[in-house]
């Protein structure tokens, strides 16, 4: 039976080592002397941080090291505990027809020697590397070419491919209209470098991806901010826009907006398609988080065939590694995107893109996104019930959360702090196209990362901490 050693405290070992180092191995002193017997629960890291005094990262990382060991496992609402190492057989790695529960794989905790990454948003790891090792064997089997050569054609299954994870709400491309790329971010660029040229007006809402205009301002495209609400971009604001500026294109992410959470509405995306169909923009719909998003309108590109280039991959539901994506272009676009994107980036990766043509039309993408649902809405749970009373925004299916600051936190500041307490998190300017004077005065918290419960409950109680304590809780060197 699992006992919780409430009044344990180990006395960290001598020694030049870093703290967390020789607490680490006083509890395994500890557990090879029977001090703490198989199946007791180490004491929450929290309360131990407390009374030991020291900070709960260091605590983490004391966990992390001996859970490395195979000392200890941590469990989805059980914590940490002493695992009984006569009766552990030697690990085997999971095979792909018994890939292990997301809820096991969301309670282990991983070494870390740098601060808590709550600012990434990549595809949650849910045991998807397994099944990847065995598709990427049967290709290097069936087909070694593909390990060796360029793509020198679009293999028809790859457009089935984009075919199957473009389609939803009602909407589906035509294959022909399908171009494979090294996901989003490059796919973008090269419908960028297709529709317009240097000079060309590109436009952004105040809050977005803000990688992308970055990268159109280095390709020498002029950035334009339009407003958004909390609903996103408005229509009439954007129609003073075209007709004063003259914009080739539009960007914006529909479905979900990063890093905001609004979502249009089907009501203001008809108006956004009437206004680009008046004044002849682009549009580039970007629903990379879509099947995240919970979103039931129908795209974009539904709506303004003629006008909107659809793109969506990988990196946010299946895989960041794969580096692949797919765009449904206006009609006869699909070979210039394709060639565009051969030259801006080099390429397709024969193997990566053969690998997710496979992962999506085996039906394996479908899995793991419903697997990294299950515990993307777990963790937004958490963090909404630790931070509740407070200005925070959250999308139960999506991995990443919107926190309005109180006054008088600035979003830098509140960024730094949380840095000094071992968090790293996304403030306002991360998101903004470019310089203006638009405050939104919020940070974006991500909860994508293997960590295990204790680790979120622990740094979102440290957030909540920072916003109860105010900007006294934080010393800005100067």
């Amino acid at each position: 039976m699992t006992q919780i050693q409430t009044d344990y405290l180990p006395q960290p070992v001598s020694g030049n080592q870093p703290i967390y180092l020789r607490l680490a191995d006083a509890i395994e002193r500890d557990i090879d002397n029977g001090t703490l017997a198989a199946g007791s629960r180490l004491p929450p890291m929290r309360n131990l941080a407390f009374d030991i005094g020291v900070t709960i990262g260091t605590i983490s990382r004391a966990y992390n090291v001996i859970a490395e060991r195979g000392l200890v496992a941590g469990e989805v609402g059980r914590g940490t505990y002493v695992l009984d190492r006569s009766a552990v057989p030697s690990p085997a790695p999971p095979t792909p027809d018994r890939a292990e529960p997301p809820a096991a794989l969301a309670g282990r905790e991983v070494e870390r020697n740098e601060p808590l990454n709550f600012d990434s948003t990549a595809a949650l790891d849910v045991g998807q590397a397994a099944q990847f090792s065995e598709m990427f064997a049967q290709i290097a089997r069936s087909m070694p070419q593909a390990l060796l050569d360029y793509v020198h054609v679009l293999p028809d299954h790859w457009r089935a491919a984009g075919v199957r994870y473009l389609s939803h709400n009602g909407y589906r491309p035509q294959a022909d209209a399908i171009a494979a790329v090294n996901g989003c971010h490059a796919g973008i660029m090269a419908i960028m470098m297709t529709v317009s040229a240097p000079g060309d007006k590109i436009v952004f809402e105040t809050g977005t991806y803000a990688s992308i205009a970055r990268s159109v301002a280095l390709a020498g495209r002029r950035i334009v901010e339009t407003p958004m609400d909390d609903d996103g971009i408005l229509p009439d604001e954007f129609e003073k826009l075209c007709a004063r500026q003259h914009p080739r294109l539009l960007y914006l992410m529909p479905a979900v907006n990063n890093p905001t959470l609004a979502r249009l509405s089907g009501e203001r995306r008809a108006a956004i398609v009437a206004i680009c169909r008046r004044y002849n923009v682009w549009i580039i719909e970007d629903a990379i988080y879509a099947p995240l998003s919970g979103d039931r309108e129908a795209p974009m590109a539904a709506l303004c065939p003629e006008l909107t280039f659809h793109v969506a991959g990988l990196s946010k539901t299946v895989s960041a590694a794969l580096r692949s994506g797919w765009i449904a272009c206006p009609s006869g676009f699909s070979g210039r995107i394709q060639s565009a994107h051969r030259m801006f980036s080099g390429g397709n990766s024969h193997v990566l893109k053969e690998l997710a043509s496979r992962v999506v039309l085996s039906g394996e993408a479908d899995r793991i996104l419903a697997r990294a649902l299950e515990v993307i809405r777990h963790r937004a749970a958490m963090l909404a019930e630790c931070l509740d009373g407070y200005d925070i925004r959250i999308n139960p299916t999506c991995p990443y959360a919107w926190l309005r600051l109180p006054e008088p936190w600035l979003s830098g500041a509140f960024r730094n702090a949380a840095l000094e307490r071992g968090i790293m998190i996304s403030h306002e300017d991360d998101f903004k196209p470019s310089r203006s004077g638009v405050s939104f005065h919020a940070v974006r918290i991500s909860f994508a990362q293997r960590y295990g419960d204790d680790t979120y409950r622990a740094a979102f109680a440290t957030i909540r901490d920072l916003l109860e304590s105010g900007v006294t809780g934080h010393l800005a060197v100067t």
